[in-house]
């Protein structure tokens, strides 16, 4: 099965590295690439995580972060955000 990033999730992944870059550059550098490398685990496993009760998603946590996204043909990731912030309401008006 094929993983695609939706262009929120990219979105969140530079937002992730530019904040987390400010205190360790190389912290925020491999954070980046494992929640990258998470996502593309999902091509394996796509139905092992929780649905998130919000419309056709799910949630698989990493670390601080969640990654949020659907399995349609594909698996498609629509957003990535760290689970102390409202999810439920930034994924209730996100656009992709």
């Amino acid at each position: 099965m094929r993983v695609r990033l939706a262009d929120a999730a990219l979105r969140d992944l530079t937002a992730i590295e530019t904040h987390v870059a400010l205190d360790n550059p190389n912290a925020a550098r491999r954070l980046v690439r494992t929640l990258f490398e998470r996502c593309e685990t999902l091509a394996r496993n796509s139905r092992r995580y929780p649905e998130a009760g919000i419309a056709d998603l799910r949630k698989r946590p990493e670390g601080a972060y969640l990654i949020f996204y659907r399995v349609a043909g594909e698996v498609e990731v629509v957003r990535i955000l760290h689970a102390a912030r409202d999810w439920t309401q930034l994924l209730a008006s996100s656009d992709d």
